[in-house]
């Protein structure tokens, strides 16, 4: 798990809400996984992760830049 401890922020999740999100993304022998992306009440960004393998991260990381980058390109940006 990749959870950063944020010991000067207001708002962190559980690391119960993450694992038990974590188990609903899949069955025992099913590749799963969660990013989770939310803000602090600073607006800080803060981002959970847990993964049953390097592949499922890799899928998910890969997703996420993909919808991030077209969400910029609807938008008339380019990330660079």
């Amino acid at each position: 798990m990749n959870l950063e401890e944020q010991e000067d922020s207001e708002f962190s999740l559980p690391t119960e809400m993450v694992d038990n999100l974590y188990e609903l993304s899949g069955g025992s022998d099913r590749y799963k996984g969660v990013i989770i992306a939310v803000s602090s009440e600073n607006g800080k960004p803060l981002v959970y992760s847990k993964f049953d393998c390097g592949m499922t991260e890799l899928a998910l990381t890969k997703t996420l830049e993909d919808y991030l980058k077209n969400t910029e390109e609807e938008r008339g940006g380019e990330i660079q």
